[in-house]
């Protein structure tokens, strides 16, 4: 198998590349990113885990091509992605997959690792994640993608989430929510157990790809961040749990990843009961990773999370362009001249996602113009890149 790569293409991701460094460095822009990427409708998420032909591979080299063939309409830089399922960290530790539901849903755990925290917490230990079966699977992965991108073509982490979510994956959500309130000192003792384990993932992650530099972010996301961000948290429990216990549970071992790796991103679907305290610390992130059905509702309590602070990234699965740029309009209605929104979309063809970039760029235009570019905290001394 083999990809290509023109003269065209290194211009023009250099191009894209300059734009996300401007923006995070807080200097103006012409246009604000939009992030389109192309997905054709044969991908299905059962056969990317166990098809017989490496499926993944062809699934995400046909991926980054048809992204390509959008030309210059798109400011998204293709990735690669070494999907094998948001269970991996708890995999590690010895959790089994589960598959259950649709075709395109991504595999959970089965069962739980833990039952009793209190009683159990004592007798575990970190393991080491490259003996976890789906971890090595995903390294040998990082592994190919890294030889077919050819230092070009950068990947992201994988789907390890680590925190809140891959401990709730060990002990069960509801067990874990009980156990913040009921045994915070077991939790803190499993959660850096987990962050121990995540934080040699993330290494073992940029050795098997080629360097931290090859990397989109520390994290499972495409969306690209220029050294010194590299940084990436997930952090789904959030939307379940109040400022007080994400300010305690959550924002410690998200600023260990920060501190290593640079302010970059924390997603959450939403919603966001802790929007006042995702960017309050000292060690935060410089961008929120949302989702727009999920997180709607709190941009005006986002905008007062942000402004000043950094930007949001939106994802979202809309697919008419008529209403995604009425929507857009909407947004930096309420956002400039504040706070940036750069919104990422997936169509199935190359010419679906042109029209729908050349119907966004006039309002990513005028939102440019609009916004007040300042460098953000945390920004400036990430600037110099790692």
């Amino acid at each position: 198998m083999r990809y290509e790569i023109s003269d065209w293409m290194r211009s023009e991701q250099a191009r894209r590349e300059a734009l996300f460094t401007d923006l995070f460095a807080g200097r103006p822009v012409e246009h604000l990113p939009l992030e389109i990427r192309a997905r054709d409708d044969e991908f299905s998420v059962r056969r990317h885990f166990f098809g017989e032909n490496e499926e993944w591979l062809s699934d995400s080299l046909r991926a980054v091509e048809l992204t390509w063939a959008m030309r210059g309409h798109t400011d998204a830089i293709p990735a690669f992605c070494a999907d094998v399922g948001c269970g991996c960290l708890a995999n590690a530790f010895g959790a089994a997959y589960a598959f259950l539901g649709s075709e395109q849903q991504t595999p959970g755990v089965a069962g739980r690792v833990i039952t009793d925290l209190e009683a159990q917490i004592g007798g575990l230990t970190a393991p080491d994640p490259a003996r976890a079966p789906w971890v090595a699977e995903g390294l040998r992965r990082m592994r190919r993608f890294a030889e077919l991108g050819r230092g070009f073509t950068p990947q992201s982490g994988l789907d390890a989430a680590g925190g809140l979510n891959a401990a709730a994956d060990l002990t069960g959500l509801s067990e874990l929510l009980t156990a913040m309130l009921e045994a915070p000192e077991a939790v803190h003792r499993l959660l850096a157990l987990v962050q121990e384990t995540y934080l040699a993932l993330i290494a073992l992650e940029a050795e098997n790809c080629g360097g931290l530099s090859q990397m989109t972010t520390t994290d499972f996301y495409l969306g690209w961040s220029p050294p010194g961000f590299k940084g990436h948290c997930s952090d789904d429990v959030s939307a379940m749990i109040s400022p007080a216990l994400y300010r305690e549970f959550s924002a410690p071992y998200h600023a260990e990843v920060y501190r290593r790796y640079g302010p970059g991103g924390l997603h959450n679907c939403g919603p966001n009961p802790c929007a006042a305290a995702y960017m309050a610390g000292p060690d935060s992130p410089v961008y929120l990773d949302l989702n727009e059905v999920y997180s709607r509702a709190d941009l005006p309590a986002l905008r007062e999370a942000v402004r000043g602070r950094g930007f949001l990234r939106w994802g979202s699965d809309e697919t008419d362009p008529a209403r995604i740029a009425a929507d857009y309009g909407k947004f930096m209605e309420l956002l400039a001249p504040d706070v940036v929104l750069v919104p990422t979309y997936t169509v199935r063809r190359p010419e679906d996602g042109a029209a729908l970039y050349d119907a966004l760029l006039p309002i990513a235009r005028e939102w440019a113009r609009r916004t007040e570019f300042r460098p953000f905290p945390r920004g400036e001394e990430n600037e110099r890149g790692q």
